[in-house]
């Protein structure tokens, strides 16, 4: 019998569930499902602003690890980011990347939001941010990043 169920895995291609996936196959689904959590899905349920902050950080960090237009789109949301809270005019000198990323989750987790589409793009920013900001933010990027090689099984 145990051979029989080794049998039923391989036919999964090769012991894979979902088949051959790679990272922008998950970041491409999982991008899809996020707007429509964001728009009112009826099966995804993004109604508030922790999982919006979640779900954007989330796929910030598949964005990242994707690479391709996906990265270069997350580049461009984290260079708006960047450029606003980044610069040394508006709070009188650079907070550093790490300080980007708490200003973006302060301003995602304080205020109240009627529209979930802000806390999630902060989610965004801070998720591609993340791996360049160092100290805790760069170890759960990094932790992300190697848990999502394991489930695509791909080397990043």
């Amino acid at each position: 019998m145990h051979a029989h169920a080794l049998t039923l895995a391989a036919g999964f291609g090769g012991g894979k569930f979902l088949g051959t996936i790679t990272v922008a196959g998950i970041a491409g689904g999982l991008t899809l499902m996020f707007i429509a959590g964001l728009r009112g899905s009826d099966t995804i349920k993004i109604n508030d602003k922790k999982k919006a902050l979640i779900w954007g950080g989330v796929i910030g960090q598949l964005w990242v690890a994707a690479g391709g237009t996906l990265a270069e789109i997350g580049q461009g949301v984290h260079q708006v980011s960047n450029g606003v809270f980044g610069g040394s005019e508006l709070l009188g000198s650079s907070p550093g990347q790490g300080g980007v990323c708490f200003i973006l989750f302060a301003i995602a987790y304080a205020f109240r939001w009627k529209r979930l589409v802000w806390p999630a793009l902060c989610g965004l920013a801070i998720g591609i941010g993340a791996a360049d900001a160092g100290g805790i933010w760069s170890l759960v990027a990094n932790v992300f990043r190697m848990l999502l090689s394991t489930i695509a099984g791909k080397v990043m």
